[in-house]
């Protein structure tokens, strides 16, 4: 996380909507998932000491939660203190996600392998005569760790709360698109502002892995490809075809061929077991007759611990 002291501009971002109509030779500037002014956010005050650039922007634009019914009960059962800001501007890029006070002049950023959940939740109304507002929560780890932690201390978390407003994505600056275009945006369904930040974020955190996933994954030597459903491991029991060399042990539709036939069948099974039986010693499969003085009537026990040992 970083403290900025700009507010992010439109214009250093492609809209999503311009990004997803046109194929430009390259995208020298980060594309803008959703874009929303007059947020409220909403901090737990005890966690505030685990992330300084957060508490710097609470101090400076917050307003004490008063009501009771705006209080947060935490994990061990008690009331925890709530702090909010009003008027924050929320920028969801596919670089960072950007926090922004106008009235303040301050923000901050946060990395997205920070996000360690987000969720939609149904957030109190300040009074009992209102209707509960939806907003999207986050778990923030503000400080990661270089490699993974050999104890097992959790790390220090931050709970932060969303209240957006806008419901859709920020408008193209490129030329109006194709009627089939237009068509198809009208028959997609309207998010609301909960919906749309969540997907935004959603499909934002998804271009920026956890390296520390990435980094389990490889010592398992599981491919990235297997939770993507891109591919399917290989395996030595007969149920599937073991991996080739060089492979890394996955099936996919590149290699296909070299596993299955066209009419489905696994490839290479038989012929596998026969070079593994052609490279087997000159005494395998060889069976020897008990020495005629082995024959014993099974009354010495010794002997016959010996024989089976």
């Amino acid at each position: 996380m970083e403290v900025i002291r700009e507010a992010p501009r439109m214009g250093g971002f492609v809209p999503l909507t311009e990004f997803q109509s046109v194929t430009p030779e390259t995208f020298s500037q980060p594309v803008l998932h959703y874009y929303s002014d007059r947020c409220k956010v909403i901090v737990l005050e005890d966690e505030l000491q685990h992330a300084p650039a957060i508490a710097e922007l609470i101090t400076k634009a917050s307003q004490p939660v008063h009501s009771n019914e705006a209080e947060s009960e935490n994990t061990n059962g008690a009331q925890a203190a709530q702090k909010t800001v009003e008027d924050i501007d929320v920028w969801v890029t596919s670089e960072k996600l950007f926090l922004y006070s106008k009235s303040h002049e301050i923000g901050l950023t946060i990395s997205y392998p920070t996000i360690s959940i987000h969720a939609t939740q149904s957030y109190p109304a300040p009074s009992p005569d209102e209707p509960a507002s939806q907003a999207l929560y986050m778990q923030l780890i503000p400080s990661l760790p270089d490699s993974p932690a050999e104890d097992d201390d959790p790390p220090d978390t931050v709970s932060l709360t969303i209240i957006p407003t806008a419901a859709a994505p920020p408008p193209s600056t490129a030329p109006t698109a194709n009627e089939d275009d237009a068509i198809t945006s009208e028959n997609e369904p309207q998010l609301t502002p909960v919906q749309a930040l969540y997907k935004a974020l959603s499909d934002c955190s998804d271009l920026h892995p956890d390296p520390a996933q990435d980094e389990d994954m490889e010592e398992s030597g599981m491919s990235r490809l297997i939770p993507a459903g891109l591919a399917i491991p290989g395996t030595t029991d007969g149920s599937m075809p073991p991996a080739m060399p060089g492979s890394g042990g996955w099936i996919t539709a590149e290699n296909m061929h070299e596993f299955v036939d066209e009419e489905g069948n696994w490839i290479g099974g038989d012929d596998e077991e026969q070079e593994d039986a052609q490279n087997l010693g000159p005494g395998a499969g060889t069976v020897r007759s008990r020495p005629d003085g082995d024959a014993q009537d099974g009354q010495d026990e010794e002997t016959k611990w010996q024989r089976t040992s």
